[in-house]
């Protein structure tokens, strides 16, 4: 029978991972936020990942991108056949996320970025099934750098974009300081 019970234990230590082993916590000094895509809806096309004028990555397909940022404000954007923005302030310490969904397009995929409530444990059922599986996407900082160079006037474009739906009037959805992952 004890021969049973440890052969069980051991069997769920290693059939199971805690959210905690799934989702690093954030260093001290930084701010974390994941843009998730949960969907493989358009798999194919690449969506970009902006902070204001920062490229931090790109995917296709189900996957996710761990960003690692200042605490304070961030214009967080993404780019397809469409731009999506989100504001977003953001503290120290914390874990944000942002959900990446692929919208129909006119003739590639389109993008929509939402600020994730963590609380929402459907959305965050989806979001975990995710990290458990893969790892994040990671790219160099030279990488970065030349999708960076290429994309100067995509980055003035999406900033240009953003100021004249301001203007109009169009709300920008919004991650807020309160909205940090609490499992940590």
């Amino acid at each position: 029978m004890k021969k049973i019970v440890i052969i069980f234990l051991f069997g769920m230590l290693f059939q199971t991972k805690s959210k905690s082993q799934v989702i690093p916590p954030a260093p001290a000094d930084k701010s974390v936020v994941y843009f998730v895509r949960a969907s493989g809806l358009g798999a194919a096309i690449n969506f970009t990942y902006f902070d204001s004028i920062k490229l931090i990555g790109k995917g296709n397909g189900t996957n996710y991108v761990r960003y690692e940022c200042e605490p304070g404000h961030h214009l967080f954007w993404a780019r397809s056949e469409n731009k999506d923005f989100v504001e977003a302030e953001v503290e120290a310490g914390r874990i944000y996320f942002i959900e990446v969904v692929p919208q129909m397009g006119a003739i590639k995929a389109g993008v929509q970025l939402k600020p994730v409530d963590p609380s929402n444990e459907k959305t965050m059922k989806r979001i975990l099934k995710i990290m458990e599986k893969k790892a994040p996407e990671t790219f160099s900082a030279e990488e970065l750098e030349k999708d960076a160079e290429k994309s100067k006037d995509v980055m003035e474009r999406g900033l240009e974009k953003y100021r004249e739906e301001k203007e109009k009037g169009k709300k920008t959805d919004r991650l807020e300081k309160e909205m940090y992952y609490k499992n940590q």
